[in-house]
């Protein structure tokens, strides 16, 4: 039994021994690592487990002075060599600043804490694996990794994978990418224009400027505690994609993601920060693709037997990846990916109404119904019926009228519309509201031709006018005169105040009418001295009562207008002929209209 122990114990010694043999690192100043660089014979310099360490007296071209200020500008160095770097470190004190690699950059497991106002001119592929991790506690101020202010002019593939949420916080930052526009297959297309990075700490995207033109370009970030992606600008005719799973803090806004972009997240939390101007109306759910990878795989068995069976499906990958098609068919005619781009912007509409930002809700709502209107115009044209075709149309109709409910005062904006439109039909045509109607302007004509051609007054040719109606009051007066003695004073004392007052308006027009009287005489008999400034009076003064009548013609026209949009109606259509017609359309508008305005202004007051 000690025997046993004894052997177990020695083969765990061995294994322990065996497993924890340390990495023999070996060690290069900057200087002697470039001139390694230098004088490399092969076209590509290999470098594998070696530190690279400061050396104050030769490598001061190469010191971080304040990596948080611009770094002063320096003689370029210049490569023409393949550089692929595995298991290097390069001390923190220094980095590689204004480099220019004419070919292809490879680190993997490698360490540059800033890497600075360097130029790129073919593949950069960076990559930190679980390796890396383990390691890294070796190693001094390894938490910070700073890519910046440099220039990729060909594709980029970078991914930084740790095993857990490991301390390694990354500056992205002040970069200008230059996708390559050489044609190349779509899976190289695909797989080398990315940037990925899992469990780790925290990646700042921030300032960076991507131009693209036939080639696409993905960032993911998954597991990480802090997400930033701010103030990015996208140029192009390529897709920007962004995929986020599992953020703890998620800041993304201030960006321009160019034409074409797509978007996926897995929840979206309270404290996460995502400005809808960056997302509105430009970006398309990331996860379209997936639908296409369950129809792909159904080909390759159906075609399993053909030769270019993997060349086939890679085929029809790419073309499932056609964003074009997507955003103006795909996304309304396939249910699985409509349901896609609905379900995100779902989940961006709780997100707002959560945190109470109303005016991005609607916003995000608005995006939600036009794609729910395209997707209707296409199931109406698929299967043509009067329910398909009339729930399409309400939907288009409340778009302009309302914004789907979320804009009230539109609503109003539009009644105003609607009500002036008839109401300029109502003024074309008589109605009992407008007691002179079509002859109120002919009478006015008449009352000065009378006038011009009398010797009496202009107060007096209107008392004349108004014979009629004061002769019943006039009538009225004379009644209460004589009953004044046969019935009791109370009656004649508040009959004759009111008889005065029936007749004020018309007297106290007399009275001003005849304080403005330019005319003592007719017009035949005026001097020719006074005809030419008295006819001017007297134009301006017909000028001034035309309008007057025109105005009242006018507000008769728009009052009927709105008593019949309102649907008051007060019993009866006080209009004849066909704007009659016109006006019960009008009202049954009016009626939908408003009932529409009341859902609105009730739903933003709950909201």
């Amino acid at each position: 039994m000690i025997k046993k122990i004894l052997l177990l114990l020695l083969f765990c010694c061995f294994s322990i021994n065996s497993f924890s043999q340390e990495i023999k690192y070996k060690e290069y100043s900057y200087s002697q690592f470039f001139k390694m660089i230098e004088e490399e014979k092969d076209s590509v310099f290999e470098l594998k487990d070696a530190k690279i360490v400061y050396d104050s007296i030769t490598d001061k071209r190469h010191r971080v002075h304040n990596q948080w200020k611009k770094y002063i500008q320096r003689d370029v160095i210049t490569t023409s060599k393949h550089i692929d770097l595995e298991n290097v470190y390069f001390d923190a004190k220094a980095g590689l600043y204004n480099i220019h690699f004419k070919k292809t950059v490879r680190f993997t497991n490698t360490k540059i804490n800033n890497f600075a106002w360097n130029i790129v001119d073919n593949e950069f592929k960076y990559n930190l694996d679980s390796k890396y991790f383990e390691s890294i506690k070796d190693f001094q101020n390894s938490r910070f990794l700073r890519i910046r202010n440099s220039i990729f002019n060909h594709s980029l593939d970078i991914d930084f994978d740790g095993n857990k949420k490991e301390e390694l916080i990354v500056f992205f930052t002040e970069n200008t990418i230059n996708i390559n526009n050489e044609k190349q297959s779509f899976r190289q297309d695909f797989l080398t224009t990315s940037l990925s990075f899992h469990h780790i700490t925290q990646i700042t995207f921030d300032k960076n400027k991507i131009n693209l033109k036939e080639r696409p370009i993905s960032l993911t970030l998954s597991n990480l505690n802090w997400n930033i992606v701010t103030n990015n600008t996208v140029t192009g005719e390529s897709v920007f994609d962004l995929d986020i799973n599992k953020a703890e803090l998620l800041i993304v806004n201030r960006n321009n993601f160019g034409k074409y972009f797509t978007f996926s997240i897995d929840d979206i939390k309270d404290n996460h920060t995502l400005d809808w101007n960056d997302f509105n109306g430009k970006s398309a759910n990331g996860d379209f693709i997936l639908n296409y990878i369950f129809n792909l795989q159904i080909e390759d068995k159906i075609n399993e037997d053909e030769e270019n069976a993997q060349e086939n499906i890679l085929k029809q990958f790419e073309s499932a990846y056609n964003i074009k098609e997507h955003l103006s068919k795909r996304r309304i005619e396939n249910e699985a990916l409509y349901n896609l781009e609905i379900a995100l912007k779902g989940k961006f509409l709780n997100h707002y109404r959560t945190i109470h930002n109303t005016v991005w809700a609607n916003e995000v709502y608005i995006e939600m119904k036009d794609l729910e209107t395209q997707r209707l115009a296409f199931l109406h044209n698929q299967n043509p019926s009067f329910k398909g075709f009339f729930t399409w149309k309400i939907n288009q109709f409340l778009k302009v009228f309302s914004a789907y409910g979320t804009e009230p005062a539109r609503a109003v904006v539009f009644s105003m519309y609607v009500i002036l439109l008839f109401a300029f039909i109502y003024l074309l045509f008589p109605n009992s509201w407008d007691s002179h109607g079509r002859k109120r302007i002919m009478n006015r004509y008449a009352f000065f031709f009378t006038y011009m051609n009398k010797k009496a007054g202009i107060h007096e040719v209107y008392l004349d006018n108004q014979k009629e109606e004061l002769l019943e009051f006039d009538e009225f007066k004379t009644l209460v005169e004589q009953q004044g003695k046969t019935v009791p004073k109370f009656f004649t004392a508040t009959a004759l105040p009111l008889y005065k007052w029936a007749v004020s308006g018309t007297k106290f027009s007399a009275s001003v009418l005849k304080r403005v009287d330019i005319m003592k005489g007719t017009w035949s008999e005026l001097p020719q001295s006074k005809r030419i400034w008295k006819s001017v009076l007297l134009i301006s003064a017909f000028t001034i009562a035309i309008c007057y009548d025109i105005l009242i013609k006018m507000l008769n026209a728009l009052m009927l207008s709105i008593n019949t949009f309102t649907t008051l109606g007060f019993g009866e259509i006080p209009i004849k002929g066909l704007p009659r017609y016109l006006a019960i359309i009008q009202g049954f508008i009016g009626w939908f209209m408003l009932t529409i305005f009341s859902v609105s202004l009730i739903s933003q007051l709950l909201n």
